[in-house]
């Protein structure tokens, strides 16, 4: 009992769900009947639940597809001759990302290529979504991988083989060695840029979620305006009229931290959530609680 509390909220529940790891996923008694990712269609629209099923056993497909790419039926499920495999479940935290990445790939159906990386880009002084060819030597300096789109039917299977085995790791994906082939196979890479520190994209990110939370559960405007603030990592403190008038803390799971106070300090509002619920929220008048809710669903 004491380990599943420190499990649960410790958030490494949530970390292990999005980059979990079964290495005997073909005969495993409980991944053994589930299936990888068999469209790129799918990923804007999945739910979290379906595409966190699919990260365990990736790379265990993704290693029998390269010691048999000339296997048929293939190893790995095709749309159009093109597998998707997603092997970090933060993906789910980047929809501009996910909402373009199906049209990126069918661009890329159009010409010679052979793997799609797609990932994030921080502290590029943009916020915008790109799809690039990775010269030789072009690896971003700072990124993340979060998964790629092969492509089986037309791709120089040759070239892919010896970079796609190398990324098997005990840890996971280890991207580099598709990013050191860069120039031997055509490497494409698509990825969400942020201007600052993914702390930072983050929060301002989960800005709007505190809004709708309080404004749907409770009927409630939370105190979000500030003139000025200060970040420290993941822990923003907005300040109004030379007071604090909120802090807020978000996790890398995309839990959040919330409290606020009114003009006389006494506190105004506070909530902790995970990814998809509220856990707890109070709402106060007149420090007494005027509002209070457990186990809530966040609102689309």
């Amino acid at each position: 009992l004491m380990f599943q509390f420190g499990y649960t909220c410790s958030g490494l529940e949530g970390y292990v769900k999005r980059r979990n790891r079964c290495k005997a996923a073909h005969t495993c008694p409980f991944h053994a009947k589930k299936t990888p990712l068999d469209s790129y269609r799918k990923i804007p629209h999945i739910s979290e639940q379906e595409l966190c099923s699919t990260i365990p056993i990736a790379l265990t497909y993704l290693q029998t597809f390269t010691e048999n790419m000339a296997a048929n039926p293939c190893a790995l499920p095709l749309d159009n001759g093109v597998a998707a495999l997603v092997t970090d479940g933060d993906l789910l935290q980047y929809s501009r990302l996910r909402s373009e990445l199906p049209g990126m790939v069918d661009r890329l159906r159009s010409q010679t290529w052979d793997v799609l990386l797609f990932g994030l880009e921080w502290s590029t002084g943009s916020d915008e979504v790109v799809m690039f060819n990775v010269p030789a030597g072009g690896r971003p300096r700072n990124s993340v991988v979060f998964g790629m789109a092969v492509n089986v039917e037309r791709g120089n299977k040759e070239a892919m083989r010896a970079a796609l085995a190398a990324c098997i790791t005990d840890k996971g994906l280890d991207p580099g060695p598709l990013f050191d082939a860069a120039g031997r196979l055509s490497l494409w890479f698509a990825a969400e840029k942020l201007a600052g520190s993914i702390e930072e994209a983050r929060i301002w990110k989960a800005m709007p979620i505190v809004h709708k939370i309080f404004s749907s559960l409770a009927k409630h405007n939370p105190p979000l305006h500030f003139e000025s603030h200060e970040l420290h990592g993941n822990l923003l403190k907005g300040m109004l009229h030379g007071r604090m008038a909120f802090e807020m803390i978000v996790e890398p799971n995309g839990g959040i931290m919330f409290r606020a106070w009114n003009d006389d300090s006494s506190p105004n509002c506070e909530m902790k959530t995970s990814a998809n619920r509220v856990e707890w929220m109070k709402v106060f008048y007149n420090h007494q609680v005027a509002f209070e809710a457990h186990g809530k669903d966040i609102p689309e």
